[in-house]
């Protein structure tokens, strides 16, 4: 089996799971969460601006803005170049979304072309040991707004945890160790991608998609998670 195939596998299980935990939730349909998204006010293209890092992790920032495009760019959005944005902030000495987060969204229009901006919260980045147990768990709160006029167009909150190791040697001694190492040597990007897919998800089709405009009836938003995205919970 290629790698593809086991994210693909992955991202479906994360997706079931969500669903499955949501069952006894409230349930939305995309068009119902987010209106604004049928509207002339879906935005074309988006702006990612530093993440607010929450986590410990301090490399944690650079890691998603690794993941952020592909994502964005196959639901039907333009995506301003990362990495000359990131540049541009940085020289205006920005390295964390928070600093930007209370300026008026007219200036991204202005400065950038931009009709929406996506902030970007990293709330877990962590490794949790329990006995020889351990998972790793990354959490993060999309919120894109419109430059235009300052209104949220689409919010998720979603969370990912990995078992990166499961299976027992008979030694507890030994699995301490391959539960230290393997945890240690775990790669957060293909998590991070995870977590990714389980919000984009309820994102509307941006204009560039085969399907956009046809998706308004899809029962596939946890209001809870749409909330928590904006601190209502």
């Amino acid at each position: 089996m290629n790698k593809l195939s086991i994210n693909v596998r992955s991202i479906l299980l994360v997706l079931v799971v969500s669903l499955g935990l949501a069952s006894c939730a409230e349930m939305e349909t995309k068009s119902q969460a987010y209106p604004l998204m049928y509207t002339d006010a879906q935005p074309k293209t988006l702006l990612v601006v530093p993440a607010i890092n929450k986590s410990t992790a301090a490399d944690a920032t650079d890691l998603i803005n690794a993941t952020l495009t592909m994502p964005f760019a196959d639901a039907g959005y333009y995506v301003l170049p990362i990495a000359i944005a990131s540049e541009v902030f940085a020289l205006e000495g920005i390295t964390d979304g928070s600093q930007i987060a209370s300026l008026p969204m007219s200036v991204f229009a202005n400065n950038f072309g931009a009709d929406s901006v996506l902030f970007v919260t990293i709330n877990k980045w962590d490794t949790n040991y329990v006995v020889i147990a351990s998972n790793v768990t990354v959490g993060m709160s999309y919120v894109l707004m419109s430059t235009s006029t300052n209104e949220v167009l689409w919010s998720y909150d979603a969370e990912v945890v990995i078992n990166p190791n499961q299976n027992s040697s008979g030694s507890i001694l030994a699995d301490l160790i391959i539960t230290a190492l393997s945890t240690a040597a775990q790669d957060y990007i293909p998590i991070a991608r995870q977590v990714n897919a389980s919000a984009v998800v309820t994102l509307p089709f941006g204009r560039y998609h085969p399907k956009y405009g046809s998706d308004g009836a899809a029962s596939v938003v946890l209001k809870q998670s749409r909330e928590k995205a904006l601190g209502q919970n």
